[in-house]
């Protein structure tokens, strides 16, 4: 077992801080720069994305918790959904009072990408926001969309 060749408790795991520095590292940018299909893994950044789909539409929601209406944007420009925000914490307007030891809270601006779907309506999309979770509303085509056809005795 590997606690016979390492202490876990004196363990020295830079080795493994200095990873995970470079994998985020290489998360960030690459997320700057090529934007992400709707069906793609969107990593661990702020804000976390659930996307879903069903025979009408794709549903994407968007965790962004203490995030109002105002702190938001949302645009389609060359089949690219792209979502915009900042968050200012109280820890923020404090701090501008007093000393900050510790936030692991994220505040600041970012700026997600996801590349849309042939089958995407971007002309009507909606979209709206409640208790810091932002659902947006891509419906398909048309023409895309399964038609049920009735069957009629002869």
């Amino acid at each position: 077992m590997w606690f016979d060749l390492v202490d876990p408790w004196n363990a020295d795991f830079s080795f493994f801080n200095e990873l995970n520095w470079l994998r985020s590292n290489l998360e960030s940018r690459a997320s700057g720069t090529l934007a992400r299909d709707l069906r793609a893994h969107a990593g661990s950044r702020f804000p976390l994305i659930n996307v879903g789909e069903t025979d009408q539409e794709f549903k994407i929601y968007v965790f962004a918790p203490g995030m109002e209406q105002k702190d938001l944007e949302i645009r389609i420009e060359d089949r690219l959904l792209t979502i915009q925000g900042k968050r200012e914490t109280l820890a923020d307007r404090d701090a501008r009072e007093s000393t900050l030891y510790r936030q692991e809270r994220f505040s600041g601006e970012f700026v997600k990408t996801l590349s849309l779907p042939d089958s995407a309506d971007s002309e009507s999309i909606e979209a709206s926001v409640k208790n810091g979770i932002v659902t947006i509303t891509l419906p398909k085509k048309a023409a895309l969309q399964p038609k049920r056809i009735e069957v009629r005795a002869a």
